[in-house]
């Protein structure tokens, strides 16, 4: 149960953070490029980390890796909300303030997301990172809502000490936390480098591995970037406050947690692989309604239904790789997961040149149809992706 409240904690920060930061960078500088790349400094240190941070949990204690995090993550939201209070943030700070967070996040996948597999029966595992979806949605439905409100009535230093008191919470609770080497899987035996190259191996031979890591890709190239347009479209397009733009980029976190229940209630072991699938082909067909979108109403409801996509995304991804792996080499396996999820460096680079160049609708459309086609593509090279999952 605390490493469901860690997770929900940490993922309200990372998601009121990214509302706030983007529409504040939007304001200060007005370019849609620089506000893809607050993202996309969250993002890098998933591609340059991730494998690395994968090997770490076979040679330190789970809880002193993300207490580190947390204290790094502490000193820094601290430093900047002081920078805030005399003066103001420049766009560099607020581009290391994400990327110091997106640290912090690299070790979420090996250390939190591996520690609740290896805790929990393969029997109610789905169940298990489906309440894990919930949680981390709830926040991710309220941090925008939150983020937008303090953005527009307290500015953003409300915002960062609303993040630093989160941060403090996850730190007491971290602490409390009964992680010792037992629950560690492994033994050091190699060097560093030797459990990365022993990651991709292990990824490379196994089908469903190597399909479930590639579809991680695609969503997080042309998926999640999407996400980033939220305060660009709403301002430019429909003119809309702060604090409605929040609650626009809270809806796709509601449909996410409506998505979590429903796997709750309806999913079944045999058909996650197929689930994971269709939430990802769901939530790119709707990123075309989100693109045509002409009124805040309807961009809502496609950010609800795109969120139910990328809860059944979320909810699989972790799932697939516990189920499909062995234990020893889950930590690594995870780090090829953060490493796939830093991909996203790409899809929010280039879906932020092309919304400048041509426009947030052209870069929505454009985004939804070539992942809809990789998607295929993926399908038809691991077919395994979209067979029975074994009970």
């Amino acid at each position: 149960m605390i490493l469901l409240w860690i997770g929900a904690l940490q993922s309200a920060a990372r998601w009121l953070e990214l509302l706030a930061f983007g529409v504040y960078i939007y304001d200060l500088t007005g370019s849609p490029l620089l506000v893809t790349l607050v993202t996309l400094a969250k993002l890098a240190p998933l591609a340059i980390f991730g494998p690395v941070a994968g090997a770490l949990p076979s040679r330190y204690t789970s809880r002193s890796l993300y207490l580190l995090g947390l204290t790094v993550m502490l000193v820094t939201t601290l430093a900047a909300l002081l920078a805030s209070l005399t003066g103001g943030l420049s766009v560099w700070q607020v581009m290391l303030i994400s990327f110091t967070g997106g640290v912090f996040w690299v070790l979420d996948f090996p250390v939190r997301k591996s520690l609740i597999g290896d805790a929990v029966p393969v029997a109610v595992l789905g169940k298990a990172m489906g309440f894990d979806t919930i949680a981390n949605n709830g926040t991710r439905m309220l941090g925008p809502v939150l983020g937008g409100m303090l953005l527009q009535f307290v500015g953003l230093t409300g915002v960062l000490g609303t993040t630093l008191c989160m941060y403090i919470i996850c730190f007491v609770l971290t602490i409390k936390l009964q992680l010792g080497r037992e629950l560690v899987s492994g033994e050091v035996t190699s060097s560093l480098a030797d459990s990365v190259r022993q990651g991709l191996q292990v990824v490379r031979l196994e089908a469903v591995l190597s399909g479930t890591l590639m579809v991680t890709v695609i969503y997080n190239l042309f998926g999640f970037p999407m996400l980033s347009l939220v305060p660009v479209l709403g301002r430019d397009e429909l003119q809309l406050s702060a604090s409605v733009i929040g609650l626009l980029a809270s809806m796709e976190g509601a449909g996410a947690l409506l998505g979590g229940i429903l796997f709750l209630k309806l999913g079944r072991v045999r058909y996650f692989r197929k689930i994971y699938v269709v939430g990802v082909a769901g939530g790119l067909v709707f990123g075309m309604v989100y693109a045509a979108s002409t009124s805040a109403m309807l961009m809502g409801f496609a950010l609800l239904l795109i969120g139910v996509g990328s809860a059944c995304f979320a909810a699989m991804q972790s799932t697939l790789l516990i189920l499909n792996s062995e234990a020893r080499y889950r930590s690594q396996v995870f780090g090829m997961l953060s490493l796939s999820i830093g991909s996203g460096i790409i899809g929010f680079t280039q879906i932020g040149l092309v919304a400048g160049w041509f426009g947030p609708r052209a870069a929505l459309l454009l985004s939804s149809v070539i992942g809809l086609i990789c998607l295929f593509l993926v399908c038809r090279r691991w077919p395994q992706i979209i067979g029975v999952q074994p009970e």
